[in-house]
């Protein structure tokens, strides 16, 4: 009876055994689906939009007279935000607050390093320079530029600060170049 029982027990084993593997080989999913990339997203496209008819002007026909209505008040249109206007205002500075006295003297230093600076420049443009020194002359312009620039805008401890930069390069420029 034992050996009977083994023989079903196995058999009922194959069996399942093959049911589940014929399921997986029958069932949506193949080996090769599996181990291939999905398929590329497709992008839904949006339909062009519909081109309004052109309308002919026609000219309106004359109103009949009627007997003046009693004045109504005028209706107030909606209010809408101001347009921007990038051209006429530049956008605020953000910049350290200083005093009235701290602010003459911080432009002066900066008015004073430009004006150092330029001069530096207009000695070393006659000489012949290195590709090296010819873009740190470059680089001493663009500063020299943004400091104007700041300076224009009110933006004191910036146009110093640039100037400053600007002049320590020219003069180390001008030193390499005697």
């Amino acid at each position: 009876m034992a050996t009977r029982q083994r023989w079903l027990t196995r058999n009922l084993f194959l069996v399942g055994l093959m049911a589940t593997i014929a399921v997986g080989w029958g069932g949506c999913t193949t080996i090769k689906s599996i181990f291939s990339p999905p398929p590329a997203p497709t992008v839904p496209v949006a339909p062009p939009a519909p081109v309004p008819p052109k309308k002919e002007p026609v000219a309106p026909a004359p109103a009949p007279k009627k007997e003046p209505e009693a004045p109504q008040p005028p209706k107030k249109e909606p209010e809408t935000p101001p347009a921007k206007q990038d051209s006429e205002a530049p956008p605020p500075v953000l910049a350290p607050q200083v005093g009235k006295g701290d602010e003459e003297q911080l432009k002066r230093t900066a008015i004073s390093r430009i004006q150092r600076t330029e001069q530096l420049v207009g000695q070393l443009e006659g000489k012949s320079l290195t590709g090296e020194q010819q873009e740190r002359l470059m680089t001493v312009r663009s500063l020299l530029g943004s400091a104007r620039d700041a300076l224009t805008a009110q933006d004191l401890t910036k146009a110093s600060n640039l100037g400053e930069k600007a002049r320590l390069l020219a003069e180390e420029l001008s030193q390499g170049v005697k």
